[in-house]
């Protein structure tokens, strides 16, 4: 007899007019919404095992959110408490739910995503039922761009701009890797979950969005007739992004949401084909903590940030436009000033607290298995835990459990790049080999 169950449900996270979107330098207050946001739940249970995997169209979320959600369902008497991977698809078109660029968030919005959380998982597991579990992989070159590049002068540039004349070679690759799961009922499709690396950040301006995945899943609906739930987990893909540097064409825009999402599900769609059945689905889930120190300031690196600061502290931020990584490639003075900011206070004001992640692995037999990243790691990470992990589909969850901002292995660092520029709160030099040592670890 299968003992495997599956539920499902969702709660709407759209914010109100007005508040705030995360992702950039600068505030935007929302004029309204492209599309909704939602918190989809999804709960497995296999006999007594049972374990979640929640999904929330924000840009980030903190280790301390996800220890007051554990908490929340803790006070419940939760079966899920401690066995939920929570993970975000790091939208740059919703609010914020954490601090992030010196910005704040609204404590009501907060408030009301961990209430809809526990909802949707609460509804997900009244709605358990017999299911059965597919899966499968397949590629996708076409849509993700290495976005740190190797100049002319051997220095590393984040977004060096369309048809940069100085650009050498792309710091590294890409992943193309989309690893597919299916959830069926009565032989019907009722999930279809898609791990990929890319950066979720296509829009722009002041509009709230769920970006490609909200678009990808609306075309694998139509495809599919009626709304069959789409979980997109966000692989590693902090050197990431769907600019293609070789063509003029602006890619900033809804259409260009619109474009990915459509182009991502038409993959996924030609490739469901090749699911097979999960035979063995027998739940496991290992949680783990880590400390991921702060970046510590060299000598060389303080005295150039001083410098850069003293050239450019009269700059101000233009208003009525988006500061994005792009202005960094541009020499824009107000975003060298704000960098340079940034970086003397990794030695003027460093913070002297531990800071404590969280890491959880979710396995179904000997062929899938989940395991979190509470960062935008670099694709290098996922290489590595790929290559060691024993289970043939292994689902990499970036901004899984928290988020410690930008990680990449040492070799990324000292050579510029936005992503690994100094800042108070970025992580040290070690911790991708750290995440990578903690993932293979929960995988054995």
């Amino acid at each position: 007899m299968n003992k495997f169950e599956f539920g499902f449900a969702k709660e709407d996270i759209t914010p109100n007019y007005g508040l705030q979107l995360a992702g950039y330098f600068n505030l935007r207050p929302n004029r309204g919404a492209y599309d909704r946001l939602a918190v989809k739940a999804a709960v497995f249970r296999n006999g007594d095992d049972c374990t979640a995997i929640v999904s929330f169209d924000l840009c980030l979320f903190s280790a301390s959110f996800v220890n007051e959600l554990d908490a929340m369902l803790a006070a419940e008497n939760s079966p899920l408490a401690g066995k939920t991977l929570f993970c975000a698809t790091h939208t740059h078109t919703g609010p914020y739910v954490a601090p992030l660029f010196g910005h704040s968030f609204d404590p009501e919005y907060v408030a009301s995503v961990k209430a809809k959380t526990i909802t949707a998982l609460e509804n997900a597991y009244a709605s358990l039922a017999p299911a059965e579990l597919y899966v499968s992989d397949t590629e996708c070159t076409t849509l993700s761009f290495n976005r740190r590049y190797i100049m002319k002068n051997g220095k590393t540039l984040t977004n060096p701009g369309k048809l940069n004349p100085d650009i050498d070679h792309p710091e590294g690759g890409i992943d193309p890797k989309i690893i597919m799961m299916q959830v069926r009922q009565d032989y019907r499709p009722v999930l279809l979950l898609a791990n990929i690396s890319n950066h979720t950040d296509t829009i722009g301006g002041d509009m709230v969005s769920a970006d490609w995945p909200g678009r990808m899943e609306a075309e694998i609906q139509r495809e599919y007739g009626y709304d069959i739930p789409v979980m997109t987990i966000i692989a590693p893909q902090g050197n990431i992004n769907h600019f293609d540097v070789s063509t003029p064409v602006n890619q900033t825009s809804y259409e260009e949401a619109k474009r990915i999402g459509k182009a991502y599900a038409n993959a996924i769609l030609a490739a469901l084909y090749r699911l097979h059945k999960v035979e063995n689905t027998e739940i496991t889930v290992k949680r783990s903590t880590f400390e991921a120190p702060y970046l510590q300031l060299t000598d060389e690196e303080y005295a150039e940030a001083k410098r850069v600061y003293e050239e450019n502290k009269d700059a101000e931020m233009e208003p009525g436009r988006d500061l994005t990584s792009e202005d960094i490639a541009r020499g824009v003075p107000a975003v060298k000033k704000m960098f340079a900011k940034k970086a003397i206070d990794c030695r003027e004001n460093p913070i002297t607290t531990k800071r404590i992640e969280n890491q959880i692995a979710i396995t179904f037999g000997t062929e899938l298995a989940f395991v979190s990243l509470p960062a935008e790691p670099f694709v290098e990470i996922g290489y590595a835990i790929r290559k060691a992990s024993k289970y043939p589909y292994t689902v990499l969850a970036a901004l899984g459990m928290g988020e410690v901002g930008y990680v990449g292995m040492p070799h990324h660092y000292g050579n510029g790049g936005y992503e690994t520029s100094p800042d108070r709160s970025l992580a040290d030099r070690t911790v991708g080999e750290t995440m990578i040592a903690g993932a293979i670890e929960l995988l054995k």
